[in-house]
C-alpha cells in the first residue's frame, strides 16, 4: 500500500503544472548615465548612477532570475537630464534590461521625464517617440505579444499587450499628457485627446484589462501635505481626463481589474472604481532615491485569472538589498479591491500596522507619514478629487483651499489688519504731538 501511495503522489507531483515564476515591477530608474562612481548612489537628492541600476539588476536577477514578464513604470531617464542624450540613453537601458532578462515580456510606459526636450514635454509623433519604441519593440513585443506597438507607440506612447495569462490583457498609456504641467515642445494634434479616445477603444474588447500609466490620478499626498502644508489640496492630473479615466475603470464593460501606477516613488496603493466594484490600483517603488526613499522593486505571483498576490518589496540600504515583506506584511496576500478596503480600515485604527506601512512606504528609510500627517496619506487612497479629499478629511473648505487654509489666511489677513491699525494710530499720536 505504501508503495502505491507513493507511485500514485508521484504521478500526481509530476502532472501538476509548475508554479510560474514571479513577475517584476520596477520604475522611476532616473539613471544618470554620466555618473560612474564605482559605488551606487543612495543619497537622497540625487538619482541613480550606473553602480545603483547595475547593482539593482542583479539582486532583481538573484531574487526573480526568469520572471515571465517584467513592468517598467516610466522615469527612465534622470532629472535635469542632458536631453541630446535621451534617445541613446533609453536604448542603453532597454539593452541591459534585454542582456538581465532575454526571455521576459516586458511591459512599459514613458514617465514625466522620458522626453527629448524637456521636463513634462515628451511631444506627440516626435523622433524621440520612434526612437524609442525601435529600442524596446524587441523587448514589448517578445513572443508577438504586443503586434502594434510600433505603429500606435511613435504616435502618443500608446499600445495593447497580450499578457501570458488567460484572457488578459495590458493597456499603456502616456498620462503626462493629461498633467497641469504637461506643455509639448513642438505643435502636436491634442495628444490628451487622442490617449484617451484609444483607451476607451481598447477597454471595449471583451479581455479583461490592466492600465498601465506613469501618473496616478487623484490628489498628491506629499506636496498636499509636505509643501502645501493642507493649505492647498494638489491634483495630479487635470480634472477632465481624470474623471474620464475614473468612469472607465469604474465602468463594468471595460472590465479594468488592476490599475499600475509610479511617480510617487513609495510602495503605495490606491482604490479606484465604485464601492460595488472596487478598483485597486498598484504604486511601485522607486530605484532612484531622490526623493528620500530606499531604491527598491517589487514581485508579485500572478494567478491565472491575472489577480496579484504575494506582492513583495525588496529595498537597498548602505548593508545591501533586503526583503521588507510587501504587502504580506500588512496581511494582504490577494492584492483585489476589496482586501485594500479592509486594509484602509485596519490601518485607521492601528497604530503599529500604521507604522509598519510607513516603513514599507518609503522602503525602510526615514518615514515621511506620520500621526499628524496620515489622514492626508489615508484619503489620498479613496479620494481623487478636491472635493471628496476635503471630505474624507472632515476639512470643509472651498475651491482648493481647505478649512485650516483659510483659518490661516483669516488670521493672516486679521493680523495685518491690526499692524496697519497700530500702525495709523501711532502715526495719528506723532502728527498730533507736532506744533
Amino acid at each position: 500500500m505504501l508503495r502505491i501511495a507513493l507511485a500514485l503522489a508521484l504521478v500526481v507531483w509530476c502532472s501538476a503544472p509548475a508554479l510560474a515564476a514571479p513577475w517584476l515591477f520596477v520604475t522611476d530608474i532616473h539613471l544618470d548615465p554620466n555618473a560612474r562612481q564605482r559605488t551606487p548612489q543612495l543619497k537622497p537628492g540625487r538619482d541613480s548612477n550606473l553602480a545603483l541600476f547595475d547593482d539593482a539588476l542583479s539582486e532583481m536577477r538573484r531574487v526573480d532570475p526568469h520572471p515571465p514578464v517584467v513592468v517598467i513604470g516610466g522615469d527612465e531617464l534622470s532629472h535635469n537630464f542632458h536631453w541630446s542624450h535621451a534617445p541613446a540613453t533609453m536604448a542603453f537601458i532597454a539593452r541591459r534590461l534585454n542582456r538581465a532578462f532575454p526571455d521576459a515580456q516586458f511591459i512599459i510606459t514613458l514617465g514625466n521625464e522620458d522626453s527629448a526636450c524637456g521636463d513634462y514635454q515628451v511631444t506627440a509623433h516626435s523622433s524621440f517617440l520612434r526612437d524609442v519604441a525601435r529600442a524596446w519593440e524587441p523587448l514589448v513585443n517578445r513572443h508577438g505579444a504586443a503586434p502594434g506597438f510600433a505603429t500606435t507607440f511613435p504616435r502618443d506612447g500608446f499600445y495593447v499587450a497580450k499578457l501570458p495569462i488567460a484572457n488578459v490583457q495590458a493597456v499603456s498609456i502616456d498620462d503626462v499628457y493629461w498633467s497641469p504641467r504637461y506643455r509639448a515642445c513642438a505643435p502636436d494634434d491634442d495628444p490628451s485627446a487622442s490617449t484617451l479616445a484609444e483607451l476607451k477603444r481598447a477597454l471595449r474588447s471583451a479581455h479583461e484589462h490592466w492600465i498601465l500609466l506613469h501618473i496616478p490620478p487623484g490628489i498628491d499626498a506629499f506636496s498636499t501635505a509636505h509643501l502645501a502644508h493642507g493649505l492647498v489640496i494638489v491634483p495630479f492630473l487635470d480634472p477632465g481626463p481624470r474623471e474620464a479615466l475614473e468612469e472607465l475603470i469604474a465602468d463594468p464593460a471595460s472590465r479594468v481589474t488592476l490599475v499600475l501606477a509610479a511617480h510617487t516613488h513609495k510602495l503605495a496603493y490606491r482604490i479606484a472604481g465604485t464601492d460595488a466594484r472596487p478598483v485597486p490600483m498598484l504604486l511601485m517603488p522607486s530605484i532612484s532615491p531622490i526623493f528620500g526613499n530606499a531604491p527598491g522593486f517589487l514581485t508579485a505571483n500572478v494567478a491565472p485569472d491575472g489577480e496579484l498576490r504575494d506582492v513583495e518589496s525588496y529595498a537597498r540600504d548602505e548593508r545591501g538589498w533586503r526583503e521588507l515583506g510587501g504587502f504580506r506584511a500588512l496581511g494582504v496576500d490577494r492584492f483585489t479591491g476589496q482586501a485594500l478596503v479592509d486594509l484602509n480600515r485596519r490601518l485607521d485604527r492601528d497604530p503599529l500596522l500604521r507604522e509598519r506601512f510607513a516603513s514599507l512606504y518609503e522602503g525602510g528609510s526615514v518615514p515621511e507619514i506620520d500621526a499628524r500627517n496620515w489622514p492626508m496619506y489615508r484619503c489620498a487612497a479613496t479620494a481623487f478629487t478636491a472635493t471628496d479629499f476635503r471630505a474624507c478629511g472632515d476639512e470643509g473648505g472651498a475651491s482648493v483651499f481647505t478649512t485650516r487654509g483659510i483659518k490661516a489666511i483669516v488670521f493672516v489677513i486679521v493680523v495685518l489688519a491690526a499692524v496697519a491699525a497700530l500702525a495709523l494710530y501711532g502715526f495719528r499720536q506723532l502728527a498730533a504731538r507736532r506744533p
